[in-house]
């Protein structure tokens, strides 16, 4: 055997055969047709900056309905906590100045 011969032997068992290549066109059709029932229904460029767009309206829209309700809240908060001191202080110098000898 030649050296040649040799380097033929070694090769050709690792080579593609017509059955292989048919294997991979099969699959290769298969993905083709999982892209072209997949890539239309998902999201382009535009959709993405609709999206955005909405988005960012929704967190200024939200943004202002929470800062008008802490600022709500904290008047409620301001108007009670004004109230319970005014009672207090008033129930102290009434017990201070007519109950107490």
């Amino acid at each position: 055997m030649t050296a040649l011969e040799t380097r033929f032997d070694t090769i050709l068992p690792t080579l593609v055969t017509k059955a292989d290549l048919k294997q991979v066109e099969i699959r290769l059709a298969n993905l083709e047709m999982r892209f072209d029932t997949i890539l239309p229904t998902l999201a382009t460029k535009e959709d993405l900056k609709d999206s955005t767009a909405q988005i960012l309206n929704l967190e200024h829209k939200l943004t202002a309905t929470i800062h008008r309700e802490i600022n709500s809240c904290i008047w409620k908060m301001t108007s009670w906590m004004t109230f319970v001191l005014c009672a207090g202080f008033s129930g102290v110098f009434y017990i201070a100045r007519y109950v107490a000898p």
